[in-house]
Order: structure tokens, then sequence, then C-alpha cells
């Protein structure tokens, strides 16, 4: 302890190389943290936005979906898929499964045509589990005229939603009436009309110019599914589960089927993350840099001014591994009283951000922007800690070695 003393005197003498030194530190956890919080923000939106997008926590599909493209609608599909969904449906870690029926053809407003990605949907558990109203721009009214509805549960109905880029394109509006052409199993072409009852925007432009959701009744007889079904939504109780309740559900769902789940289905979800733990390394690296030059730079030269007091200190019997020791309580605590004021400012900065409830632009590829909310992530706050105070350690070593080679006589004699 006599050690630790000796240091807080020698970072409390020169205060303005401390001060100095200190802003370093607080710049570099605040840069950090702050960025490692808008990250979490990111990754949370766009992991929801996956899941809540119609993924699901675990999805099971036919082996060969991923593959390629398929010649007609539901070749690569699950034959038995409703009766599946309602076995995993009794599973206890499993809180719904939501089939899905995915296919392609025209849609046409009579003049024009144009192609679409069709989607077929449960329109009784879709809104109960997928941001499907959030997501709705323009839509019909519901019971009682209180806000839009989703598609309606009757057996029968012709009822769909077009992305706000295909409505656009077809001059199409609610009420709307549409023709709907697709192939089904055997490859014979199918046509029906539908009434438009809303439009949908999900985000990114190229979903919007060809998405288009209709009961999950409705697919079923456009394609003559029967009971087969392209996807299986599967939505757990406990989302935090995904990884290992995956081999699980692969077993229940057999090797007919696979089982994936949404961080492997999400491509766009995986290549952000890459991209932002990229930059986030690189900018802990040149921090790491900075701060360890700075550091360094402060510690070597309170050495060389302290040359006649290290010298005392070697002749009252303090050896050279203390006063290397001595230097890095110097650092630590640098360290440590930097980190606690980055903390303390971080914190603050983040509730005054969020306060202020900043719009940020719309990311490429994308129709709309979102609110800034940088996130509280611990576990970021203390790796950046850690990181720093290993950076000081660091930077305390050279001026420490240096300091501990002194020659006794010589460093009495130095002026």
């Amino acid at each position: 302890m006599i050690l630790a003393r000796l240091a807080l005197r020698n970072v409390l003498r020169n205060r303005r190389r401390t001060g100095l030194t200190l802003l370093v530190v607080i710049a570099g956890f605040m840069a950090l943290s702050l960025a490692g919080g808008f990250m979490a923000q990111t990754f949370d939106g766009l992991s929801q936005a996956a899941i809540r997008g119609g993924i699901g926590h675990i999805q099971l599909l036919h082996p060969s979906a991923l593959e390629g493209d398929e010649g007609q609608s539901l070749e690569f599909s699950i034959p038995d898929g409703e009766a599946l969904a309602a076995r995993l449906r009794q599973d206890p870690a499993i809180l719904d499964v939501l089939p899905r029926i995915q296919f392609m053809g025209l849609l046409s407003n009579g003049p024009k045509s144009v192609a679409f990605l069709g989607t077929g949907v449960d329109p009784g558990r879709e809104p109960k589990f997928m941001a499907v109203l959030d997501s709705l721009k323009d839509g019909a009214k519901a019971k009682g005229g209180e806000g839009s509805r989703w598609l309606a549960t009757e057996v029968g109905s012709r009822e769909v939603i077009l992305g706000v880029g295909l409505a656009k394109s077809l001059g199409a509006a609610v009420g709307s009436s549409l023709t709907l052409m697709s192939t089904n199993k055997e490859g014979g072409l199918n046509a029906v009309d539908v009434e438009v009852v809303g439009l949908q925007d999900v985000g990114l432009r190229e979903l919007n110019d060809r998405l288009l959701t209709v009961s999950l009744d409705s697919a079923a007889n456009l394609v003559d599914a029967g009971p087969a079904r392209s996807r299986l939504s599967i939505l757990l109780k406990r989302p935090g589960d995904t990884a290992l309740e995956l081999p699980r559900v692969q077993a229940l769902a057999g090797k007919e089927v696979q089982a994936l789940p949404w961080f492997e289905l999400a491509s766009f979800y995986k290549q952000v993350k890459l991209l932002y733990l990229a930059i986030f390394g690189f900018m802990g690296l040149v921090l790491f840099l900075v701060v360890l030059l700075a550091t360094a730079n402060t510690l070597l030269m309170s050495v060389m001014e302290r040359v006649r007091e290290f010298g005392t200190l070697r002749a009252m019997g303090l050896q050279a591994g203390q006063l290397t020791s001595l230097l890095q309580w110097e650092g630590a605590l640098l360290g440590l009283s930097g980190s606690a004021c980055g903390l303390v400012l971080t914190l603050l900065f983040r509730v005054a951000v969020n306060a202020m409830h900043l719009q940020m632009p719309s990311p490429p590829g994308t129709s709309h922007g979102y609110e800034l909310n940088i996130h509280w992530v611990p576990m970021v706050y203390l790796g950046v800690f850690l990181g720093l105070q290993l950076t000081l350690q660091l930077s305390a070593l050279f001026p420490g070695l240096k300091a501990a080679k002194l020659r006794i006589v010589e460093a009495l004699r130095h002026v």
C-alpha cells in the first residue's frame, strides 16, 4: 500500500500533465462505449426486424429450398406442413408455429402486369407475433373504426396486402380490384381476382416493389398446395434459447426438413454485424494506440523529471522491481480514474441523446430512418475498462523498466 500512496502523490503532483492524460482516457472510454451502445441498438433492431418480419426464431424448410430457384410454386416444400405445425405447437418450449406459403407470379390491373413475391400467412396468428400492423401504412378500417385491420380471417376471402412500391407501379390503392396469377405445383396457371385492403412498408425498397401478402387459404387455393407448406416459422417462449432449442426442434421435425435459426437466414443482419464489428475493431485499435502513446509519454516524462527522486528511493532500499511496480500503480490509477469519469460522462451523454429523440437518416437500400437510442450495455463498459486498463499497464511498462535500470550514484548526481 506504500507504493499505492506514493503513486497517488506522484499522479497529483503534476496536475496539468495528468489532466491531459485523463482527457485522452476519458475520450477513448466514451468513444468506444457510445459506439458499443449504438451497435447494440443496431443489432437489436435488425434481429427484431428479422424475427418479427416473418422468419421467427427457428424456421423449418425443405433441405433444397435454399439451393436454387424453384421451377414452380412449392417445388421444394414440406409435404404435410399443417400436421407438422400442429404437432410442434404441443411442445412446451414453443410459443406458436406460423405456416407460410411462398409463391411467385404476376399481378395485373388489366393493362399492366407486374411480377411479385407472394407470401400466404395465417391471418389470425400473424398479427399476434409479427410486426405486420407496424408496417401497415394504409389499410381498410378495423371494426369499430380504430386503426387499420389485417387480412380477414374468414375462409374464402380474397384480400391482398401490397408493398407500397408494388401498389405504386400498378396505380393501386385500398379498395382496388386486381388479378393474381401464379403457377401450381404441376406448372399449371391459376388466376383469382383479389381486393387490395392494405399497403405495407417493410423498410426495404426492393421488397416494397415486389411484396404481396394474402391469407394462407387464398394462397393454398391459388397454387393448389393442399397440406403442403413452404416454411414453418417457429416462435419460442424463451428467445434466448434459440441455439439450445435448435437440435431438439430438428429432432422433433424429422430428417425430411431442415431447421435453421433466424441469424443464419437473416443475411442482412450477418453482413451488417460483420461490418460494424470491423469498424468497432478498427476504432479500438486506433484509440489503443492513442492512449498507449499519450500515457507512455506522460509516464516517461515523469521518469525523466524524477531521476534524483528515484535514486534517493533506491538508496533508501527500494528494489528495482518495486520501482517498476510504482510506475505500474501510477498507470493503474490513471486508468481507474479516467474510466470512472468516462463512465459517468457516457451515461449522462446517453441519457441526454436518448431524450432528444434524434432521427437517423435511412440506411442505403431502406425507405425510412429510425430513432437513435443508445443502449445500456454493461458488458461493453466492462470490456472497454479492461482494455484501457491493459493499455495503461503496457504503457507504464517501458518507463518502469527504464527507471529500474538507473544507477543509484548517477541518479543522485542527476541535475
